[in-house]
């Protein structure tokens, strides 16, 4: 190599290294942090489960009434819960807009006041009896609540629960109802846990676009930095012409170290560092050409006349037990509704049946309206999926239900849908460069291989083995590159 080329690559790979060793000394910590307390969310299984109630008594608006005075021009799906303390039934177009229409008098919800957004977290399953919740203040976005999935309940009611666990909740200025809850111990670990590896402060995450490009070159930054130090820890490996007669390195003592283990952890650390950038979709590499919310519309309409929203016996629902909400929905243009009384336990009403013969009728619908996710494609494949696979998997708080229902197209992105098989909502989206991503991403990042996967013990281990290995290796990146600039700072204050 020319003595040129040469020089440029150490210099390169020695200001690279200085400015990103503390980077990835962090990122491997805190990843391991990540794997046990995940960034704050109101899971599926927590809503429900603090969701009071319905009380059928105060029921006195049909569906078809909330549907006709809503502002709303097309509705794809009505929920029924409660709101604060009476009965409501929440809206969205097809859209995405939101509206809410109390069940009891027919009046639209048009926001919380402090008083009454207080009075829903108190009447909510996370205030037990006894605990005296207080209204903190209304906010746009803080620490907790930067996830775009929010903006649409913006601006947001926060409440301190007072209970032993510092609870706070969220509460919604466009649905009345909660939307993320936080505890103590959790935001504790998330500030040395996602705030850090996601580089998360709010101030920052809000700016979408300049966080976004700041995650894109600093993880450019870090390829640049590893496989600069590729070459020059093969350069400076001898294995036969070694070194002082027996060392297979020039360097002693942290340097040694630093060098030896870089290239021990060579595929780990490229894998790792090339994958936090995939994870960004960096300069739309992996965007879709097609809208994924037009696809799951048509699937729901259908091509024909739109059923009217079924009524329901709400006499009937109460005898099989306390119900917490009831969505209706539609497949091919068919209306139906799901009961829900808890997250394991929903019950599908379709036609006027229900129990198993309401979820064959659901499933045949689901089948025949398939074609309308892709219309223009044929259909390669479609079956039940009634265990994980290398796409569609639970991990952590990223429940995904079972069975589900896998239709594959073969159109020019080769997508793939599936399907909820009890519920018939669209669960997942995959085209071809969604999975070349899960792979590059998920795959390379956090190890989400099924077969280790299911072993459950054995991926922690593997990754908080590699991690730990990482962040040995990061630290003696920190002290080479403390080091250094020690020496050139001590050089430059030397007179001429």
């Amino acid at each position: 190599m020319m003595p040129r080329v040469k020089r440029s690559l150490f210099l390169v790979h020695r200001w690279f290294g200085v400015a990103m060793c503390m980077l990835f000394a962090l990122w491997f910590a805190t990843g391991i942090i990540m794997m046990y307390v995940e960034y704050p969310e109101l899971t599926e299984e927590e809503r429900l489960a603090m969701l009071p109630p319905l009380d059928f008594r105060a029921v006195a608006v049909p569906i078809g009434d909330a549907v006709a005075v809503s502002p709303i021009r097309e509705v794809a799906t009505v929920a029924l819960s409660t709101v604060g303390t009476r009965p409501a039934y929440r809206l969205r177009g097809v859209d995405g807009e939101l509206a809410v229409i109390f069940a009891d008098d027919g009046t639209r919800f048009t926001g919380h006041t402090p008083d009454s957004a207080l009075a829903a977290a108190q009447h909510s399953g996370f205030a037990s009896k006894g605990q005296l919740a207080t209204y903190e203040r209304t906010i746009d976005v803080d620490q907790w609540t930067v996830s775009a999935v929010l903006d649409e309940h913006r601006p947001l009611h926060r409440v301190a629960i007072g209970d032993t666990l510092g609870t706070v909740v969220y509460v919604s200025t466009a649905t009345g109802q909660i939307v993320r809850d936080t505890h103590r111990r959790e935001r504790f670990w998330n500030w040395l846990g996602s705030t850090i590896h996601w580089i998360y402060p709010h101030q920052l995450r809000r700016h979408v676009t300049l966080w976004t490009d700041l995650l894109i070159y600093l993880s450019v930054a870090g390829i640049v930095s590893v496989a600069t130090g590729a070459v020059i820890g093969m350069l400076r490996l001898r294995l036969r012409q070694r070194y002082r007669g027996s060392d297979v390195t020039p360097y002693a003592g942290v340097a040694k170290w630093h060098h030896l283990l870089g290239l021990v952890c060579l595929l780990f650390l490229s894998t790792f560092i090339f994958s936090g950038l995939m994870s960004m979709s960096p300069w739309g590499l992996f965007d879709s050409r097609s809208s994924e919310a037009e696809q799951v519309a048509r699937f729901m309409r259908g091509g024909g006349a739109l059923e009217p929203w079924p009524a329901l016996d709400w006499e009937a629902l109460l005898h099989r037990g306390a119900v917490k909400e009831i969505e209706w929905r539609r497949v091919g243009g068919a209306a139906y509704a799901v009961v829900s009384r808890g997250t394991g336990d929903r019950e599908v009403i379709f036609d006027g049946a229900h129990g198993p013969e309401a979820l064959v009728m659901l499933r045949q619908r689901i089948e025949a309206a398939a074609t309308a996710l892709v219309p223009s494609a044929a259909i390669v494949a479609a079956a039940p999926v009634e265990q994980y696979d290398d796409y569609y998997y639970t991990r952590h708080n990223r429940h995904r239900p079972l069975p589900a229902y896998r239709v594959t197209f073969d159109d020019p992105e080769s997508t793939w849908f599936y399907v909820d098989w009890s519920t018939g909502a669209v669960v997942l989206r995959y085209t071809a460069a969604a999975r070349v991503q899960r792979w590059l991403y998920n795959g390379l990042h956090s190890l989400d291989f099924s077969f280790l996967l299911r072993r459950g013990v054995l991926w922690d281990v593997l990754v908080i083995l590699l991690s730990a290995v990482g962040f040995l290796f990061a630290a003696t990146s920190v002290v080479v590159g403390w080091r250094r600039v020690a020496r050139t700072r001590r050089l430059a204050a030397q007179p001429n």
